[in-house]
């Protein structure tokens, strides 16, 4: 087989990234060199970048982008925060017990990890010191609980994932269910097993008129993935109808029940959704005539026969898969990895007969994991920089919390059902 076109776009798509270039730019300039050495025209790249943003599956990205910025603009991390501590915070180590669980609630609202990031980490992190804790480990703990955002449903990733793999997002966000129950009690042994090594505080006693309290207080905001779920299912909406739907209610619940957003706060966050919303679409176009070069230039068979002249073994190839996602994730924005992969992916998880939700989940945690780790690390940056602490110390107190998240990964690796059970059960 002829593996130079192959090559020649790597190193080129390489080249440009090594020199700052942005992925949006080092797609289209890789793409414009392959057409340009096999004299295609041009106006491919154009008809093809213009097609792949398009697509009606995509529409619903902003819609979640902009349910997500209404919902946390209107203050519902702050009930959700309270919700948790009331009924987790007695426990020893609570606050960082209150931190998993928070990530895991916001998760079903926003759907993205470093705007989960950002907020638990003005918030929780200076909480957690007054208390006593050691900052490293809060600021260390808040990025790794960040990876539920995009795990629990809604997310963005997911959305992406399933346009690209031709899946059912319906069965990726409730495949997302079990695998983010999983990553959040792993995170709590490791902050069980800290607390009790370093004799973390307890909160406040457990008292069930202030859970009750709570939970009123947050019952609108722990409705939204609810809607979001069991509209799915029953089929009452497509995923662009039940965005559509979380951002309409997501306005109403500000507006008119919590009263907590205004119409003057409307503009910020439109502007944030659609900034946000071009930044994706921009990598969305532009890989769409990336990726055609790449099938045109045989990049699928390659990784078929590379990957299966290592084993043919489901789990051995799972394990390679696995170590060169991480790896990946390290060095590459999320959704880059995600667009450019999946295509050359899927013949060989078709040989293999890997169920495509399955290896969804796995890729996008795999990847969450990337961005804790330098040298991208956007997690790990973004709370550093918030909570002003240096990468060493960063990186120093995060073991815990990695051999959680590679605990979680290898379960939902080799143990299927984690991911398939719920997808399988609401058939």
């Amino acid at each position: 087989m002829e593996f130079a076109p192959t090559l020649q776009i790597v190193v080129v798509m390489g080249a440009l990234l090594v020199i700052g270039v942005p992925i949006a730019y080092c797609l289209a300039g890789a793409s414009i060199f392959f057409l340009y050495m096999h004299d295609v025209p041009l106006t491919i790249l154009v008809q093809r970048t213009v097609s792949g943003a398009q697509s009606y599956q995509i529409l619903a990205i902003p819609l979640f982008i902009l349910a997500g910025s209404l919902m946390n603009e209107s203050g519902i991390s702050e009930r959700l925060f309270a919700l948790t501590r009331a009924l987790v915070g007695h426990i020893r180590g609570g606050l960082g017990h209150v931190n998993v669980v928070s990530n895991f609630l916001m998760a079903g609202i926003s759907g993205s990890s470093l705007a989960d990031a950002a907020a638990t980490t003005r918030i929780f992190v200076p909480q957690m010191v007054n208390a006593g804790y050691d900052k490293p480990f809060c600021v260390a703990l808040t990025a790794s609980t960040a990876t539920l955002g995009p795990i629990v449903p809604p997310s963005v990733l997911m959305i992406v994932y399933g346009w690209q793999a031709s899946s059912s997002i319906g069965d990726l966000f409730i495949g997302g269910i079990l695998p983010g129950l999983l990553i959040g009690v792993s995170l709590m042994l490791a902050v069980a097993v800290v607390a009790w090594r370093r004799q973390y505080p307890k909160d406040e006693a457990f008292s069930r008129q202030r859970l009750m309290i709570a939970f009123k207080e947050s019952i609108w905001a722990l409705f939204m993935p609810v809607l979001i779920v069991v509209g799915f299912r029953l089929g009452v909406f497509t995923a662009t109808e039940v965005a559509a739907a979380a951002a309409a209610y997501a306005l109403v619940v500000g507006l008119f029940v919590y009263r907590t957003l205004s119409w003057g706060q409307l503009p910020r966050v439109f502007r944030t959704t659609v900034k946000e919303t071009a930044a994706i679409l921009i990598i969305v176009g532009t890989s769409t005539p990336f990726g055609w070069a790449m099938s045109v230039a045989q990049a699928p068979q390659a990784m078929l026969e590379f990957t299966t002249g290592i084993s043919t073994t489901p789990w051995v190839v799972m394990l390679v898969l696995n170590v060169f996602l991480l790896i990946l994730g390290c060095f590459m924005e999320t959704i880059s990895v995600m667009i450019i992969l999946i295509p050359i992916l899927l013949p060989l998880l078709k040989t293999m007969q890997i169920d495509l939700v399955h290896f969804g989940i796995i890729m996008i945690f795999n990847l969450l994991i990337g961005q804790l780790t330098p040298p991208l690390g956007v997690l790990m940056f973004l709370t550093c920089s918030i909570a002003r602490l240096s990468i060493g110390d960063f990186l120093r107190a995060s073991g815990p919390f990695f051999a959680a998240l590679f605990f979680a990964l290898a379960i939902i690796t080799y143990v299927p059902s984690v991911t398939l059970f719920l997808p399988h059960l609401f058939k």
